[in-house]
Parts: structure tokens; sequence; C-alpha cells
């Protein structure tokens, strides 16, 4: 497995400050930048927006790393032109395959991502035309949710998948209360980890992205 990135959750920052917090990410060594768009409806909240996406894109220089929570995603993707990974969700409706296509003709990389209480089955259509599988570790759009220990469990399954199937080069993505202290025990199974509040909290970016980075074994 290749080292761990660290994808960090905009909607965690102070977005009245939007481009000193995207630079303190930079400058801390943030790898990607995650943002979250929920529409109300898949997940309860109405969060992350086409405007939003645009200000962080022109802001920042990571990798852009879009997680549409939204019903019917194939009619949005084309919105967020401009990501560098698009991730769609297995249960957000009947065509993933048309989604996880336009995410593609609009120049990102797909990704699909499945709830806590959704098999990894609901993957398997997709997984040869996607980059990344994102296992979702609480239920989407639930502030202060608990990290699913059972999360690790589905991520070891579906690194026997990828062997069984002969699958090389798709991510494994974990999301949804990652902090400090459970950081390794994802970092050991996980391609990238998603971390938002823990990255911004008490000592902030430049010493928390540090930790992470030590979590997973890296050296900076």
């Amino acid at each position: 497995m290749s080292e761990t990135l660290l994808s960090v959750g905009a909607l965690a920052a102070d977005l009245g400050r939007l481009a000193e917090e995207l630079a303190r990410l930079e400058e801390a060594g943030a790898d990607w930048v995650h943002l979250d768009v929920m529409d109300g409806c898949f997940a309860p909240p109405i969060l992350g927006d086409v405007a939003l996406f645009k200000a962080v894109r022109r802001l920042t220089k990571l990798p852009l790393d879009v997680h549409l929570m939204v019903q019917n995603p194939e009619r949005k993707v084309a919105q967020f032109e401009g990501a560098d990974w698009i991730t769609v969700h297995a249960e957000a409706g009947p065509h993933v395959h048309r989604a996880v296509a336009e995410a593609k003709r609009v120049g990102a990389k797909a990704g699909v991502a499945l709830n806590p209480g959704t098999h990894l089955s609901g993957a398997m259509g997709v997984i040869r035309g996607v980059e990344m599988v994102l296992l979702v570790a609480v239920d989407p759009g639930f502030a202060g949710a608990r990290f699913v220990p059972a999360t690790l469990g589905k991520a070891r399954k579906l690194r026997e998948k990828f062997a069984e199937l002969g699958i090389e080069g798709v991510k494994l993505a974990i999301d949804g209360g990652i902090n400090l202290e459970n950081a390794a025990a994802v970092g050991e199974l996980a391609d990238v980890v998603v971390s938002g509040s823990a990255v911004f909290k008490d000592a902030g970016p430049e010493e928390n992205i540090k930790a992470f980075k030590a979590a997973f074994g890296r050296k900076g």
C-alpha cells in the first residue's frame, strides 16, 4: 500500500476566512482538500454548493476531492467540473454508472461511496470503472457522529476483494469521525483518510497535520 494521504474537509474551516484557511492547509502540508456537498435529501443538511466549490477551486492548488451526498448525482456532477476527484454514493440513485461516466467526462477521477450500513456489494457494479472507493464511517449529515468501528473490518474485506478480483490502483478512502485517537488504525487500511474538525481544532492545521502524518507513519 502506498503512503496514506490526508484529505482535509473544507467545511470545517472558518468559511469567512476561506482563502487564509486554505493557505494554512497548503503551508501545513495537507495532501488534498475534501469538499462535502449535501442536498438536504440524501443527507439531512444543506451544506456545500457550486459557489463554494468554485471558490475553493480558485483559492487552492491542492487536489480537490468533491464528495456528492446528493440524490441522483448524475444530474449534478457536471456542475463540479474542475474537481480532481468526484465521488458519488452507490445508494443515491439507480444510475451510478452514468454518474461515474459524467465525472470522467468532465475530467475528474471517479469514486463510489458507501454508507456504514451498505454492503460492499454496493460498489462492485462499478468497481472497474472507478479510481476510488470511499467507506463512510458515520451516517452522512449528522454532526458529531462517532466513528463506526465496523468500518475497519469492512476496509479489510474490501482489501481482500481487491486482491480476489485482481484490482490494482483503486484507492481505498475512509471518511467520518476520524481523529488523532483512531488515525493510526484507519491509516493502516486506507490510502486516503478524510478528516475535517480534528485538523482545525485546538492547535490547528499546522500541528494537527503533522500529528496525523506521524500517526500514518509518515516523516513529513
